[in-house]
């Protein structure tokens, strides 16, 4: 139930981030909205094939919505998960700001890897450019939003795992 939870918020916020895409002129000010989920899923306690499994589906909605080459965004959102993860057990800190600044130091890591696989499988250069200008304002975007997309994850921790508990029967 949680995990078809994820993701069906991840498809919403994928389709709200396409549709500002659309509104808004300006690249760099269209937040990656799926980050926060996966960033979410590896700072708390959550399995490590679970939420590789789960990073993988959402980098996959990413790869539908984002029309990038099929692949990109799926290797990095299970890369950002086991970077989060990895940061969460090296950092034992919680709170508002500690998620703005680990969403945005995360983003920016997670764009220049995108960029790097970019630079390595296509042939054509010339938008590497005008990727390379938006990258910090879309991980300031990104993290912006990210308290708002971790209340929504705790609310759905918080729904999944009472419905778990309501379901099964105490032994004295």
């Amino acid at each position: 139930m949680q995990s078809a939870a994820i993701i069906l918020t991840g498809f919403f916020l994928l389709v709200a981030q396409s549709t500002f895409a659309q509104i808004v002129p300006f690249d760099f000010a269209v937040p990656y909205l799926v980050f926060p989920i996966v960033l979410y899923m590896g700072i708390h306690d959550y399995n490590a094939s679970k939420g590789a499994i789960l990073s993988f589906a959402l980098g996959y909605l990413m790869d539908v919505f984002s029309g990038s080459p099929m692949g990109l965004y799926t290797f990095v959102t299970v890369a950002l998960f086991l970077m989060s993860r990895m940061a969460a057990l090296r950092l034992f800190m919680q709170g508002f700001i500690f998620e703005i600044v680990l969403t945005f130091i995360l983003t920016l890591v997670t764009n220049f890897i995108v960029l790097s696989l970019r630079m390595v499988f296509e042939k054509d250069f010339g938008s590497l450019p005008i990727y390379m200008k938006i990258i910090a304002p879309r991980a300031v975007a990104t993290a912006i939003v990210s308290p708002a997309i971790f209340g929504i994850m705790r609310w759905i921790e918080k729904v999944t795992l009472k419905r778990r508990g309501e379901g099964k029967v105490l032994r004295a």
